[in-house]
């Protein structure tokens, strides 16, 4: 059980830092152009490419706990059938 412990420990620390970095997304001016206009494609500027290295920071957190949670998916279900 001491591993599934971990799991959720790592996901939950995961999370975190998903939700710390899509707050400052959602502070951003990009962010708020794209809220302004939701249909269409906001140009990007300079000051842009911090915030396409945070999406893409956030994309991959999110698969990262994608991940831990099949895994811990996995676990419990080896546990059940014990």
């Amino acid at each position: 059980m001491n591993e599934l412990g971990e799991l959720g420990e790592k996901i939950k620390i995961l999370k975190m830092a998903r939700d710390i970095l899509q707050q400052e997304y959602s502070q951003s001016e990009f962010h708020k152009k794209k809220e302004a206009h939701p249909n269409s494609t906001v140009p990007p500027t300079p000051e842009d490419e911090k915030i396409y290295k945070l999406l893409n920071a956030i994309q991959q957190l999110e698969s990262y706990v994608k991940k831990l949670q099949d895994e811990q998916f996995e676990l419990l279900k080896e546990h059940g059938d014990k």
